[in-house]
């Protein structure tokens, strides 16, 4: 698979390089050309696995759009003729109210695969990992594996985050090994922790399996199409680890690798019997004749030493202590003190970091990258925090650091839409934002 993807990718390039000196066609910041040959080499992609992961092909309407000018190119015209054909797409411009995210979206009559320019790697395996994410959101009502769930606010805590790491460390172990008795050790000691973690979180269970579908699976699925192995798989969710601050969200694409590569190795047909309530570690138990944990806590803690655990309970004690202080600290400044407010709910598009989500009370979230597209204008998170409370569909910025005319703040720039002004809010000291009659 690798080398066929190789193949295609230097007979697409030669044959779509725009000549010497030419200056490229653009849509926004979007590059046609480039968009084109992207295109090309996903369709290949879905050619060659012809339908035989999902039992439906891949290939399917995909919008690449930028986010600043809401230009999109598409890899094909719409009902509508809303997009025109331009440098081998089609270019037009993204309708006010349809959000932009890494999605799926119902736009002129089809569901579009919806990726942002920016987010696509110039390297080619990532860029088509992505794609093939992506193009599993599209595929989820035909496949009946919608499941998007709630955050884990548990993987936050120190407990679940040293339980879901020790999980991992065996699972990666298991991968490494070939099948066997090492292999069925390291998965039984991975499905314990399991247990161990969802013991201490009765609520973890349900929550973790409902994301594992549906953004483990879209992990999974763009890894296996591409052609990873599973050297390759484990390489890839230890670079997410690293990257990743918190696993609130963010840890499904990690177990949705790991299980699914496991799966595939124990069983030909696990994909066929799925449905959006299942358990990717319940099926492996099955597949791989793993029975049912019997291990005690204090057990499981022992075992857990033989894939890094005593370093890893320190490092989350020592985590947790920190996350107690930052706690207070959001609350001090997002909660306490002088704040922006912003109404979340005539927000049109969003993008955050899944591996920069914090949960701090009930319907509370703090992102630590953001952006929100609204109608009272542009809000960018890159090094701040906003604190978005689904009770009220408020979102609060600390004012603290900001500019006369409220267009920035420390980590955060507010870029306000005409016709909307920054005035002062109920609670004295914060500010809001309105629509000038």
């Amino acid at each position: 698979m690798r080398l066929l993807i190789a193949i295609l990718s230097a007979a697409f390039v030669s044959g779509s390089a725009p000549r010497a000196g030419a200056e490229p066609q653009m849509a926004g910041n979007i590059d046609l050309t480039k968009a084109a040959r992207w295109f090309t080499e996903f369709d290949s992609l879905c050619a060659s696995d012809a339908g035989k992961l999902w039992g439906v092909p891949f290939c399917g309407p995909i919008l690449l759009v930028d986010p600043q000018t809401r230009k999109v190119a598409a890899n094909r015209a719409d009902a509508a003729h809303a997009l025109a054909p331009n440098t081998g797409v089609f270019v037009g411009d993204l309708a006010a109210d349809l959000p932009i995210a890494n999605t799926a979206v119902e736009w002129q009559g089809s569901r579009w695969t919806m990726i942002m320019w920016g987010s696509l790697s110039e390297k080619q395996r990532p860029r088509l990992r992505l794609m093939g994410h992506e193009s599993f959101h599209r595929l989820q009502p035909q496949l009946k594996l919608e499941s998007p769930g709630e955050l884990c606010d548990h993987l936050d805590s120190a407990d679940g985050r040293f339980w879901m790491q020790v999980e991992w460390n065996a699972l990666q172990a298991a991968l490494l090994a070939a099948p066997g008795a090492v292999r069925n050790a390291a998965v039984a000691d991975a499905l314990a922790f399991r247990a161990s973690r969802r013991t201490h979180f009765p609520k973890a269970a349900r929550r973790e399996a409902a994301l594992e579908i549906h953004e483990g699976l879209a992990e999974y699925s763009g890894a296996r199409l591409v052609g990873y192995s599973d050297a390759d798989v484990v390489k890839l969710a230890a670079a997410k680890r690293q990257d990743d601050s918190g696993f609130v969200r963010s840890f499904a694409y990690i177990s949705g690798l790991l299980y699914g590569f496991l799966l595939d190795d124990a069983s030909g047909d696990w994909r066929q019997h799925l449905t959006p309530q299942s358990d990717l570690g319940s099926l492996l138990a099955v597949a791989m004749h793993v029975p049912p944990s019997t291990m005690a806590a204090a057990a499981a803690e022992k075992r857990a030493a033989a894939y890094g655990g005593v370093a890893l309970r320190a490092t989350e004690n020592d985590r947790e202590a920190k996350r107690q202080m930052q706690l207070a600290t959001w609350r001090a400044t997002l909660v306490d003190g002088p704040v922006l407010v912003v109404d979340l709910q005539v927000v049109q598009s969003g993008s955050f970091d899944p591996g920069k989500v914090f949960p701090m009370a009930e319907k509370q979230t703090v992102y630590t990258t953001r952006e929100l597209q609204a109608a009272w204008g542009v809000l960018t998170i890159t090094d701040g925090a906003i604190l978005e409370d689904q009770s009220n569909n408020q979102g609060r910025v600390s004012l603290a650091g900001a500019d006369a005319d409220y267009s920035s703040g420390t980590g955060w720039t507010l870029k306000t839409a005409p016709g909307w002004r920054v005035v002062a809010a109920e609670r004295a000291g914060d500010f809001r934002l309105v629509k000038q009659k």
